[in-house]
């Protein structure tokens, strides 16, 4: 300790004082694709996020078979269930409820890719439920898959708006944390 003007002042050492001339910057938080690999939950958050959008991507891909318009909606919805949801709402609360550590992919972009995917597969949901009511079959048989789909449908959109809210709250948080 060093007394100037009547206060007691800590001395600083030229090795441990990083504004020193000569002195070497903190290394960098890695960042983007590479700050991914840091923190555990985003890693896994993606993973999530990637398998519900290859479940999309199939179904798309699946719409492009030949048949009746009934068969390319099947075929284009038939990929999705409610397990893709239960990934989304897995990957939000993994964005949401852990620590956000600097570096990696921004939390908001990811949660905004859960609400876009939620999303196509709450329309998916609607769209199938509906071809489900007018397809050939018991009134029984028909009911329960609609039920059932639109089941889906309606957990795919509570997780789109969960994600959305959350997303936002997360920009607002990061807009408003000093520099």
């Amino acid at each position: 300790m060093v007394e100037r003007d009547g206060r007691q002042q800590r001395e600083t050492d030229a090795m441990t004082d990083t504004n020193q001339p000569g002195s070497s910057p903190a290394p960098a938080e890695p960042t983007g694709f590479s700050g991914l690999f840091q923190d555990p939950s985003t890693l896994a958050a993606t993973g999530l996020l990637l398998a519900a959008l290859f479940a999309i991507v199939a179904g798309l891909f699946s719409g492009l078979e030949e048949g009746t318009v009934k068969e390319h909606l099947l075929a284009l919805t038939n990929t999705v269930d409610v397990g893709d949801v239960a990934l989304l709402g897995i990957a939000g609360a993994l964005l949401v409820v852990t620590p956000d550590p600097p570096g990696g992919i921004p939390r908001p972009l990811l949660l905004q890719a859960a609400t876009l995917f939620a999303a196509i597969i709450a329309v998916f949901g609607v769209v199938r439920a509906v071809v489900l009511v007018v397809d050939d079959g018991t009134t029984f048989g028909r009911a329960s898959g609609f039920l059932a789909t639109l089941g889906v449908a309606l957990a795919s959109a509570t997780v789109a708006f969960w994600t959305a809210k959350e997303s936002l709250v997360k920009e607002r948080d990061q807009d408003q944390a000093p520099a």
